[in-house]
């Protein structure tokens, strides 16, 4: 049945909720609205459209339900205030065709089709169905696949796009008139066919088709029906509001402010759901049932570690779901106005280390377990919290049944570890928030100041265990009196209990592992840079003037330029913070690029310092990591810690210094430390943030993240973890064919090559790779150095092999004076290779810069262990 708008002539829909949806939003706040009903020759008059709403369901209920009058008597009109009479002799809410007139149906002229295209947009034919119930079950299906489709448009553009509610309305109203003129002009197409071939049986038959057409954003048309179709096809997962205490407040009732309790609450995602609705995903099960094979000698992972082999879950079943926890505040208003503190945010995350490393960082593999308010929880803390995980977790331990991809399963998991910056990981574990008020500063080892002063290994210090942290905690809660209590809290570094000892299989000791964005990127790497550009300036050494030029100027490389570090004032140097105003990822650009900036103080104490600092901060940002570069990190730590004592007799070593000496040992236990690094779980915060609204803001934040976590399950054959795996730049055809299927038979071993185009860049996996710019490590030479070879050009060949032709350079050595590697760039032209993008030794591009007619290659981490992992691999295959 289609069924247009009498008011505005325009809209046309497939359904009567949907018009009267239509006539609702569109025209039923207009001054001058009037509305005769025409529905079946009702001549009823309304100028309120809630009242036209109860006499149609009233009355006409059986239209509503189907979309379709079964009346066979002719239809009367529903007419606007714009019409000049009420009634007229045609139902203009459900046009027939019967009423309409074709003329010429031999040889139509382009005029009278054009029309006859325009009525039969308000038309339907009456037509009986085919019986059979065969065919209703493949139309039931395709009906369900259409409406499936159809939510997921809404639910993309509403979740993902962030398109307001009313915008997304619009947009379903467009689409349904758009369908409905599809289906006419299909029709009348269809119609002309018939005419210029009549006596043919298949015209009722083909016909009665478009009356069986129905419209799959009806289940979509208004946001009620929208909530209700996702929670019931999409597995939404309900959050729960869980309480945490009562409070008083002034309530406004009338003219009157009257007393009354407000509930203090948490909004808690159930883990155990959550993941039912990950693991409903047929790639990520797949993934999931396939864990990371590790090789002896290196660590590439978290099931690398010596945790995984010695946990009593994990060691007896390799599948079981690793969870790693993040928590963090936000502020969602601004941090300077004056509600600032009322709209804190205690956010936690969680997202399994299951996942392959290179999709673990995508936003969709990070899902949100907890919102709360921060003021709410001064006096509880996070016991709720972590007490309503607890119980999902001792569930999970034990193993729990869930309907997956591939029908129900029993799954295990358990907690792996809590990544978060010190404040936060202090604050789940119960330990002192602000270290500077504890005698005991740091949670792995109960040293005191003095103590960090003067020793740099970790084996000096009396390393804490979960069985004494216990202990410490009875003495604390046996306390007989509160200034007892206080200095047992001051002495251990303890402020609570945490319910994360009842954690099955959790040590809170081991398993909260030093974040290096917070320790290094945001806390060391500022601290000591800034300390010895002051020394430099002040010594007449170094322009600061000259420097700032130089990090203006520098040829930034395209991966780079977005993260260009900011120019240093005097004021910052002559401050006696430790900040010197870098965000996370310019640090990591001024690392890579400070040895070129300051070489005139190359012969320096100061100058080794910063190298020293570069060389640790490469292995811990490495993402494989050998045995024995985990021995060399305990050295070069311990020697740079005694180094910046030295030199800066006067500078305390500070808590994130000490913190380093525990990064070997944790990396031994848990993997490489990117691993558990928190600046992509911090890239979730943005997602909350355009959500933001001041009224309700905690239970709409959830309410969209669980819709937009919805969406992911949508189509079985994509999920947005496995999104953007492959993004083209510009294409360009291969006018030389022949000279491609040659080197694809020389190095590829095969030049079966049905089709292929040129591009001007690709990024897989988030890498991106630029013809002409890009350098890529291609092998392992004889001197354990890695082979750099320029991209020359980008193929894809057969839609899904993607292939790079490198000219390859000549590595010279590794310069230890600028942390780079040098490189010659041949004189003769070469014969260029062909490589796949899978061959690769490492997948991260690289770009040259030439200083003092050197050409070098800077590295963002340790390529060592990269190399010999690479190296023995090739040797087993």
């Amino acid at each position: 049945m289609i069924w247009r708008c009498v008011i505005c002539f325009v809209f046309v829909a497939l359904t009567l909720k949907s018009l009267l949806s239509h006539i609702n939003t569109a025209h039923s706040r207009s001054p001058d609205f009037r509305v005769v009903c025409g529905i079946d020759g009702c001549t009823k008059e309304y100028r309120v459209y809630n009242s036209l709403w109860y006499h149609i369901r009233r009355n006409h209920h059986e239209h509503l339900e189907s979309g379709s009058s079964n009346s066979p008597r002719e239809g009367t009109t529903a007419t606007s205030s714009r019409e000049a009479s009420p009634a007229v002799d045609r139902n203009v809410w459900a046009y027939r065709p019967g009423d309409a007139t074709v003329e010429n149906r031999e040889h139509p002229t382009e005029e009278a089709v054009v029309e006859n295209r325009v009525q039969d947009a308000v038309t339907v034919v009456s037509c009986p169905a085919v019986d059979s119930s065969a065919c209703q079950s493949e139309d039931d299906m395709r009906c369900n696949t259409l409406s499936r489709q159809a939510t997921a448009i809404m639910l993309t553009a509403r979740e993902k796009h962030h398109l307001s509610q009313r915008g997304v309305n619009d947009v379903l109203a467009a689409m349904q008139q758009y369908q409905a003129l599809l289906v006419t002009n299909l029709r009348s197409q269809l119609q002309t066919v018939f005419q210029q071939h009549q006596g043919s049986e298949l015209e009722k038959e083909a016909m009665a088709v478009f009356d069986r057409i129905e419209d799959p954003f009806s289940s979509v048309a208004t946001t009620y029906r929208q909530d209700n179709v996702i929670k019931e096809n999409f597995n939404f997962v309900e959050s729960e509001e869980v309480s945490v205490g009562y409070t008083a407040c002034l309530k406004k009732k009338g003219t009157k402010r009257v007393l009354s309790t407000v509930t203090k609450c948490f909004h808690y995602v159930p883990l155990i759901k959550s993941l039912e609705q990950l693991l409903s995903h047929p790639k990520v099960l797949e993934m999931i049932d396939q864990p990371q094979k590790y090789r002896s000698g290196y660590l590439y992972d978290i099931i690398d570690g010596e945790l995984m082999k010695s946990h009593p879950l994990f060691s007896a079943r390799p599948s079981a779901l690793q969870i790693i926890i993040y928590s963090d505040d936000i502020e969602i208003c601004n941090p300077l106005g004056s509600h600032a503190s009322k709209n804190k945010l205690l956010m936690v995350y969680y997202t399994l280390g299951n996942i392959n490393p290179k999709y673990r960082s995508k936003l969709a593999a990070i899902r949100l377990l907890a919102i709360a308010k921060k003021r709410e929880l001064y006096e509880c803390g996070v016991g709720g919290i972590l007490g309503r995980l607890y119980e999902d977790l001792e569930m999970l331990y034990d193993g729990v049944n869930i309907q997956t991809a591939n029908g129900e399963r029993k799954i295990f998991g358990a907690l792996v570890s809590i990544c978060g910056d010190t404040l936060a990981q202090h604050e789940l574990c119960g330990f002192k928030e602000g270290v500077g008020f504890a005698y005991s500063k740091c949670r792995q080892c109960e040293c005191s100041f003095e103590d960090m002063q003067m020793y740099f290994d970790e084996g000096n210090f009396e390393l804490r265990t979960l069985e004494r942290h216990v202990r410490q905690c009875d003495d604390i809660e046996r306390a007989n009196t509160e200034y007892l209590r206080n200095s047992l809290k001051t002495t251990f570094g303890i402020n609570r209990r945490s319910k994360l000892v009842q954690f099955p299989a959790f040590n809170l000791i081991e398993q909260t592992p030093q974040d290096m964005m917070h320790i290094i990127l945001e806390g060391i790497a500022p601290l000591e840079i800034k300390s010895v550009l002051k020394q430099l300036v002040l010594l007449g050494q170094l322009d600061l003037d000259v420097v700032n030029s130089a990090l203006t100027g520098f040829p930034y490389s395209p991966l780079d330029v977005r993260d260009k570090p900011s120019p240093i004032a005097y004021s910052t140097l002559a401050s006696s913070d430790s900040k010197l105003t870098q965000s996370s990822g310019q640090m990591i650009v001024l690392l890579k690029i400070l040895p070129f900036l300051i070489d005139t103080a190359k012969d320096t104490e100061y100058y080794k310092i910063i190298l020293e600092l570069i060389e640790i901060v490469k292995i811990l940002f490495a993402p494989v990591i050998g045995l024995q570069t985990i021995n060399k990190l305990k050295r070069l730590i311990e020697q740079h810690l005694k180094h910046m004592k030295s030199v800066f007799p006067d500078n305390n070593i500070t808590p994130k210094q000490h913190y380093l000496i525990h990064a070997p040992s944790q990396i031994k236990l848990l993997g490489p430390m990117v691993r558990h690094m928190y600046m992509r779980f911090e890239s979730k915060h943005c997602f909350f943030k355009q959500w933001a609204s001041k009224l309700n803001f905690r239970k709409s934040l959830i309410r969209h993240n669980q819709m937009y976590e919805c969406c992911q399950n949508v189509s079985h054959s994509e999920h947005p973890i496995f999104s953007n795996e492959c993004a083209l730049g510009p294409t360009s055809e291969i006018r030389n064919m022949s000279y491609l299927k040659e080197k694809a038979r020389a190095f590829l071993g095969n030049d079966d090559i049905n089709n292929a185009v040129s591009v001007k860049w690709i990024n897989l996996n988030g890498n991106k790779y630029i013809r002409e710019k890009t350098l890529l490590v291609t092998a392992v030479n004889s001197n354990d150095l890695p082979e750099f070879g320029l991209v020359s050009n980008i193929y894809v060949i057969n839609s899904s092999l993607y292939c790079f032709e490198l000219q390859q350079h000549t590595t010279v050595r590794y310069d230890r004076n600028y942390m780079a590697y040098t490189i010659e760039i041949p004189n003769m032209a070469q014969a260029t290779e062909l490589i796949t993008s899978d061959n690769l030794v490492d997948f991260t591009p690289y770009y040259s810069y030439t200083h003092k007619d050197v050409t070098y290659v800077p590295t963002k981490y340790y390529l060592g262990d990269v190399l010999g992992l690479h190296r023995a691999s090739s040797v087993v295959s």
